[in-house]
């Protein structure tokens, strides 16, 4: 249970204004949460295999390994405007 004490502190670490007279509203409410996760914790878990991810995926992503690139006349040259080495683009301000 969360004493009004506690209450004022979780307000004040979340940032958040709570005046007085809500406290025991705010109370009533964050204790209710609370009972419903107490239930959770004492489900019954004997037997159940402990696991990090409950998806059995694998990471599909490639090796990252160094490939030739682009070249930077290949890569400009259906640009419309070209400045030396970059893509021209006109000014936003």
């Amino acid at each position: 249970m969360i004493q009004k004490d506690e209450m004022k502190k979780l307000a004040w670490v979340a940032r958040i204004a709570v005046e007085e007279k809500d406290i025991p509203e705010f109370q009533e409410k964050i204790n209710a949460k609370l009972a419903s996760y107490a239930a959770i914790a004492d489900a019954p878990v004997g037997g159940v295999k402990k696991t990090v991810n409950p998806s059995r995926l694998n990471t599909v992503l490639r090796k990252d390994t160094a490939a030739p690139s682009m070249s930077a006349e290949d890569a400009l040259k259906n640009a419309p405007e070209v400045y030396e080495t970059s893509f021209k683009i006109p000014k936003i301000l």
